[in-house]
Parts: C-alpha cells; structure tokens; sequence
C-alpha cells in the first residue's frame, strides 16, 4: 500500500534529515518506526501525508505517486494524528472538532452528524461530544484527535508519538483502540515511537538513526541487536533483554522463552 524510494529530506538544503530511505508498508499491518530524537521518524511521518515535500525520491501510496497533483485525492486515503492532540484541536467543543475535516470536505449535514455520532462511540467519547477540548484527559484528548482522523474514513492512520505523554492508563486505552482499528477494520497503522514496549506490539519494525534505516523486521529479529539499538539511543526493556539472554542458552526451555515473549507483548 505504501511504498518509499531513495527519499532524502532537508530542512536547509545541506544537512540531510532523512537519506535515502526505502521501505513498504503492507496494507492491513500495523508498522512501528523508531527512532531516538533527531532520527527523522517525524520528519519521515509528514512526508508520508504530504506535509513536507521529499528533497529527491518517492512515495506511492496504493499505487499513486505522491505529489502535488495527486495530494488531494491521496490525503482522503491517508491521515496524521500528532503528539500533542491540543495542537490539532480548533473546535470549540469535541462534536465541533470531529466536524472540522468534514466541514472542509462539504459534507452534508447528516451525514456529517452521522459520522461524528459513529466515530466517537468507536473510541468511547460519544458521551464528551459537548465537553470542551481543554477539559479532557491526555488519553481522552488522543481519542478525539483519532476520532477527527477515523472520520475522514482514511484508510491509513499514523500516529506520531501517541502515547509519550499520556500515563499508563492513558496509554493501555491507545493501545486497545490501534488494536481494535488494525485487526477488525483492517486499518493501515503506522505508529511513530521510542518506546519499545510499545513498538514491540506491532506486526514490524522499522529503525532509523541519523536519518536512515539500519535494522527492519519483527519485534523479535529487530530486538535481538540490543547493542546496535542501544547505539541508537534506545533501551530495550528489562523483559525483552532478559529474553535476549535466556535465548542465548540453547538449556533454555523453548515453553518459557514463548511465556516470556507473550509476557512482553502485552501492555
């Protein structure tokens, strides 16, 4: 579904921040991309929805080469949620919020009342429609701003540092909501992260450092290289590097090692 070739970005024309990127995101997975600060997996992300034109290469999405022509009708297929949700809010209220794509799309009124109703039930805010936005927890803030997002009925959804500000209650809600938008509506996911943890929960893994990729794969082949992710700023957790090490010892009871895996998959 998507489909990067030799993308190289620069904010000033010398230092690259992305170099060359290649990579393919199947339709139906949910992808992570990691990254300490400064990898570029921001920079990438806003390439992706057309936020930031590629200083060479390209991007198709479902086949279509993104460009200027083509952006509109591509960002009906393809949306963008932030990490800090207060940066997309305009709306007075949340039901106004919602509303807002819609409204640039001229949608009529019902139908737009339709989606608004639908999509706020799918992440548990239908009974907040009225509250205003400065009222509601991270976690709720991040419901709507998908909310907005799940409403312009894209197909493809990323969410660029999702749960790096919310707590753990915050974060278990995000995370049954990308669960329940990727395997039962067949969403496209991209999650944009640090957190291994987290990233560890996804179909795939794609890491970047110093604006390009150095490992792709599973969770499990991509945590195996614990010390090219620590040079990368990133700490595997106790579990997964007491896995690392466990896996190591071929005395290792395979049952256990499956106990721990799962035991690490869950957040």
């Amino acid at each position: 579904m998507i489909k990067v070739s030799d993308l190289s970005f620069s904010y000033n024309q010398e230092d690259e921040a992305l170099k060359k990127i290649n990579l393919s995101v199947e339709k139906g997975s949910w992808v992570s991309i990691l990254g300490h600060n400064g990898s570029g997996k921001s920079t990438l992300s806003k390439c992706l929805v057309g936020l930031l034109a590629p200083t060479s290469g390209e991007i198709f999405i479902d086949g279509q080469q993104l460009d200027e022509k083509n952006l509109p009708h591509i960002r009906k297929k393809i949306g963008i949620v932030f990490q800090n949700p207060d940066n997309q809010f305009v709306g007075v209220t949340v039901k106004h919020d919602i509303a807002f794509g819609l409204e640039n799309q001229c949608l009529p009124h019902d139908e737009m009342m339709e989606r608004i109703n639908h999509y706020a039930k799918l992440v548990g805010m239908e009974d907040f429609l009225n509250k205003e936005p400065h009222h509601l927890s991270g976690g709720q803030k991040q419901r709507v701003a998908i909310a907005g997002a799940l409403a312009m009925e894209q197909d493809i959804l990323i969410l660029d540092e999702a749960t790096s500000m919310l707590d753990p209650e915050g974060t278990r809600e995000i995370v049954e909501l990308i669960k329940y938008l990727n395997k039962t509506l067949n969403k496209t996911i991209i999650t944009i992260t640090h957190d291994l943890s987290f990233a560890g929960l996804s179909d795939r893994l794609i890491v970047l450092k110093d604006g390009e990729v150095i490992l792709e794969g599973t969770p499990r082949d991509v945590f195996k290289h614990e010390e090219l992710l620590k040079s990368s700023h990133l700490e595997l957790p106790f579990g997964l590097a007491l896995y690392n090490d466990l896996a190591k010892d071929p005395k290792t009871d395979p049952k256990l090692l499956e106990a721990l895996w799962a035991f690490n998959s869950k957040m």
